[in-house]
């Protein structure tokens, strides 16, 4: 194309507002092209470290905020452009033998690699807070709900651990994502592969990737692991999301069993006497857009023909937004549940209404020889008796108990307090006190196993000075 292009076309079209925050990435993916490029002999050593020399001088430069990035249409350009202003020559060479198509699929790797030891960090940190509330609130007896009607009795730690375990799955799904993402690109070019005979092994290990894509075409087209990633935060969000709803819930007055710190509140513009879970509401609402970028990346490539086409030129605001808003509500959730108290007290009188034990009673006659679906039919005619007639299921006399059925004993007091509900419940995964201490034992296990896989993970990234050191 001679024609210049139109200054509204170069408006659309221009990225550098939301690709500038790969500026590392695309400095390190260089560095490492280059080195590359000095291995073949299509620049020399002294070229080689004079670009070294450069981009270190512009990272920065670029980190100190002497640069006017609006003048450029994106990351690659502002890196090329500015190189050649520090260095001249060789920095016309760096683009050899690579095209933007797999330049910026490496950038998008190795941000997603990085940015997802950050969540991983950052939910370890907030299954460890949930782990200590549970190891302190094991002995306080709390109503589960179905339907969001009082269900049955379970201990509170079990509870909790509940959505330890629901963060527990998103961390592998992260760990997964972190291992599709694991593919070296460079090499790919536009979409025929490179004209070059860059040693593409060489520059994975230099990169720290642990594979090598290998179809051009679908290097360059595919955005398969940046969903798997938005697809990990979209879990997050909705397990954050669920758990916010539930202690909105029990923060409100009809509830009570929670009281959130003030300054963890808000208030209102009229009405002097609220104090509003305003973080938890906006987490949740957040969880919809985290969510809707799933839709997004995925509606985007659904129809696209194949290899590289414009549209993607959009997938890092979708990435971005997506991972920012659930390394943000992570963070903020983990600072915010450290300031809940649990009323004890509220608890344990609301547990007395509402026939959580009723469960127990039915499994009671099932133990004395009677079929469960008749003992659930007697124990369900007993709870109508106690509420037409405002009397709790404790307070009926052995003698009423025995006109429902005559296999009541006085051992049926004793089986019906909420303490003897939960220790009925002793399978693995129930709700007795020795099962959920086998389960905050493991989970202690699990927070250890997931630090020290972590660190291990930490080993696969690229920084740019290990990067400087090889290549240079």
């Amino acid at each position: 194309m001679d024609s210049k292009t139109d200054k509204a076309v170069e408006d659309f079209t221009y990225s550098i507002d939301i690709d500038r925050s790969l500026y590392l990435h695309d400095i390190i993916g260089t560095a490492a092209h280059v080195a590359g490029l000095e291995k073949i002999g299509v620049i020399s050593r002294a070229e080689l470290e004079k670009i070294i020399t450069g981009l270190k001088d512009l990272k920065q430069k670029i980190e100190k905020g002497s640069l006017n990035t609006s003048d450029y249409e994106d990351i690659h350009s502002l890196i090329e452009s500015e190189l050649y202003v520090l260095i001249g020559e060789p920095a016309l060479k760096i683009h050899t033998g690579r095209s933007r198509n797999d330049q910026i699929v490496l950038d998008e790797r190795l941000f997603c690699k990085d940015i997802i030891i950050s969540l991983l960090i950052e939910i370890t940190g907030l299954m460890a807070d949930l782990l200590k509330i549970s190891q302190e609130q094991i002995d306080t007896v709390f109503p589960a709900y179905t339907h969001l009607q009082k269900a049955q009795p379970v201990s509170l730690a079990h509870y909790i651990l509940s959505f330890f375990d629901k963060f527990s799955r998103d961390s592998d799904k992260l760990k997964q994502a972190f291992e599709s993402c694991d593919y070296m690109p460079l090499g790919a070019a536009a979409c025929a592969g490179s004209g070059y005979k860059i040693d593409r092994k060489m520059l994975a290990d230099i990169l720290k990737f642990k594979n090598l894509a290998s179809n051009s075409m679908d290097i360059v087209g595919s955005r398969d692991f940046m969903i798997d990633l938005i697809y990990s935060c979209s879990m997050i969000m909705m397990h954050l999301s669920r758990f916010s709803e539930d202690l909105i819930i029990y923060n409100s007055d009809e509830f009570s069993y929670i009281d959130i710190e003030e300054s963890f509140c808000t208030g209102s513009s009229i009405m002097p006497q609220k104090k509003n879970p305003d973080l938890l509401e906006l987490i949740r609402g957040k969880s919809s857009l985290v969510i809707g970028n799933l839709m997004q990346m995925m509606i985007m490539l659904k129809a696209l023909p194949s290899t590289y086409n414009r549209d993607l030129q959009e997938d890092k605001k979708i990435l971005f937004d997506a991972v920012g808003e659930t390394a943000r509500s992570i963070s903020m959730f983990a600072k915010l549940i450290k300031r809940i108290r649990f009323n004890s007290e509220v608890i344990k009188d609301k547990l007395e209404n509402g026939f959580l034990e009723a469960t127990d009673m039915a499994d009671y006659l099932v133990n004395r020889g009677e079929s469960f679906r008749s003992s659930h039919h007697i124990t369900g005619n007993i709870v109508k008796y106690c509420i037409e007639n405002g009397k709790k299921i404790s307070g009926l006399t052995l003698d009423k108990l025995k006109s429902f059925s005559p296999l009541f004993n006085d051992d049926i007091y004793s089986r019906i307090k909420m303490e003897s509900c939960l220790e009925a419940r002793d399978v693995d995964c129930g709700t007795s006190k020795k099962r959920v201490a086998e389960r905050i034992k493991k989970a202690k296990k699990t927070i250890r196993s997931y630090k020290a896989g972590i660190d291990k993970l930490k080993k696969r990234t690229a920084n740019i000075e290990s990067i400087i050191k090889i290549a240079g």
